[in-house]
Formats: structure tokens, sequence, C-alpha cells
């Protein structure tokens, strides 16, 4: 597993190198400027650019036929899969770890100009940016393997597109059950965290599916 690892980081660290040389630089304006507009973009796009860039790299290696050479050596196709899962999960806890830090920041610096609710609302955006980039992996890599590598291409711009929009319909499913009334800080939370729950449960099915899908391709 420590070799497919090193391979997953290796696949995309090129294109990463840029996600984290731009999202530093937003940081350090955020931290400087302390720009409110700046906040929520930053806030909320590091962990899907994480994410798309993961699995750019998954397309690469087919490109460049390393994925069938990964098949030839004595590692099982569950574990490929677990290798890739892995490293998807931990770009996005990474992206949101690095969100976190430069919010707290920011609010240190130029005090909190920004979240009417206070916490929660930082919560909010560090939380969606998260589950869009799960969502994304979760949609993702099926997708890939069941496609063939000259339709793969648009498995980014759906992934993506299908992960807004399943975070606009978990969000709006949790209005219509409040009645769109706001909130308290309890009931917040237990929706926040049937989101998170929904959420992980995709990306668990996700890779059941993906293993279904991998073990019967043939190449």
């Amino acid at each position: 597993m420590t070799g497919l690892f090193k391979n997953n980081f290796y696949a995309v660290s090129e294109l990463m190198k840029i996600v984290i040389f731009l999202s530093a630089a937003a940081g350090i304006l955020l931290l400087v400027s302390g720009s409110p507009e700046l906040l929520i973009w930053f806030t909320i796009l590091p962990a899907p650019a994480a994410a798309i860039v993961s699995v750019f790299g998954l397309q690469g290696e087919s490109r460049s036929q390393w994925s069938k050479y990964k098949l030839t050596l004595p590692v099982r196709r569950v574990d490929i899969l677990k290798s890739q899962y892995l490293t998807h999960t931990l770009w996005t806890i990474l992206a949101m770890t690095a969100v976190s830090a430069v919010i707290g920041g920011t609010v240190l610096i130029h005090g909190n100009l920004y979240f009417y609710y206070g916490f929660r609302d930082a919560v909010t955006l560090v939380s969606a940016g998260g589950v869009i980039a799960l969502l994304i992996g979760a949609l993702s890599y099926p997708l890939h393997y069941l496609m063939s590598e000259d339709k793969a291409i648009i498995v980014p711009l759906l992934s993506t597109l299908g992960s807004v929009a399943i975070v606009l319909g978990l969000s709006a499913l949790v209005s219509a059950l409040n009645n769109g009334k706001v909130l308290s800080d309890q009931q917040y939370y237990k929706s926040l965290g049937l989101i998170i729950a929904i959420t992980i449960i995709l990306y668990f099915l996700s890779f059941c599916l993906s293993i279904s899908i991998f073990q019967k391709k043939e190449y």
C-alpha cells in the first residue's frame, strides 16, 4: 500500500503544486486584506480544487498506461482502489485544515467581520468545501472506470457539477424540513451532521461500486 500511496502523490504532484501555490497566495492576500469576498471563495474552493486534481492524476495514469502496468504488480485491485480513495480523502482533509488555519488567522488579525452567526458560519463554509470535494471523488471514480478512456476526460466536469447539485439539493431538503426557518445552533449542527453523514455514506457506496466495476474491467 505504501508504494501505491507514493504513486498516487507522484501522479498529481505537478498539478497539486499549482493548487498549493495559488491557495497560499490567496491565503496571504486574505490575511493582509481581510477581504470578505475573498474569504468566501478561499474557504470553499481549495478542497474541491485538490479533489479535481486528484481525479486528473488518475486520468494521467490511464494515458501513460501506468494504470495497466499496476495490474501486473503483486497488488489486489481492491488495494489500488483503496489507496485512491484514501489519498483523495487525505488531500481533502489537508485542504480543509489549511483553510481553517487561514480563516482563524484572518479573524484574529481583522476581527470577526465575516460570520453573522459566529462559529457555525465558518463551519458551514469549510464543511461545504469538504463535502463537495468528497462528492467529486464519489462520482468520479466509478465513472472513470465505467467510461472508455476517450470519454473519461469529461468525468471531472460531470463530477463537479453533480457534487454541487447534490449539495444544493441536500441544503434545500434541510431547509424544507425546517420550513425555511432560521435554525437554532442545535438544529443547525444536527442538519450539518446529517449532510456529512449522507456524504460519507455516498463515498463508501461509491467505493463499493468502483470495486464492482474495476474487478470486472478488462484491459
